[in-house]
């Protein structure tokens, strides 16, 4: 089995990527079970007594998709059941120092990170194109996304 621990279900970005997912896996992997959303709150410390229980619940838990924050909370229970990396993949959003070092120590398997200063500087240019008279859109880059393994480390 599979498990997707979310910040909140009731912010639309959290709960579109826990739709998208599960949509995915329903359509292209549909053998492999998701025993459903907890929502942490993106606070680690919650994140990390969510995953012990999961790990108590489903001792054969192959996956963990934290879609939010407090990454480090699901790395810290990972680390403490003393799971081989290996057999769990780790999956989480948002490339922090946090999230960096459980890359590096293996806990973590991939982070879906966007890259900020692009949405900072389109809000910029949203508001700059408002003042001045042109179209919001005008030169409003698309959000960048990346994943970062361990191995391509920026």
């Amino acid at each position: 089995p599979l498990a997707l621990i979310a910040g909140s279900l009731a912010y639309r970005g959290h709960e579109e990527r826990a739709m998208g997912f599960l949509r995915l896996m329903q359509d292209e992997i549909p053998a492999l079970k998701v025993v459903g959303v907890r929502e942490g709150r993106d606070d680690a410390d919650t994140n990390h007594r969510l995953t012990r229980s999961l790990l108590r619940q489903h001792p054969d838990l192959v996956g963990l998709y934290n879609i939010g924050g407090g990454a480090e909370g699901v790395g810290r229970a990972l680390k403490e059941h003393g799971r081989d990396p290996a057999s769990t993949v780790f999956v989480a959003h948002g490339l922090t120092p946090d999230t960096r070092a459980l890359l590096i120590d293996g806990t973590l398997d991939a982070v879906i990170t966007q890259h900020p200063q692009t949405v900072l500087l389109n809000a910029v240019r949203i508001f700059t194109n408002l003042r001045e008279g042109r179209s919001a859109n005008a030169g409003v880059e698309p959000v960048r996304i990346s994943v970062v393994l361990r191995e391509n480390l920026p």
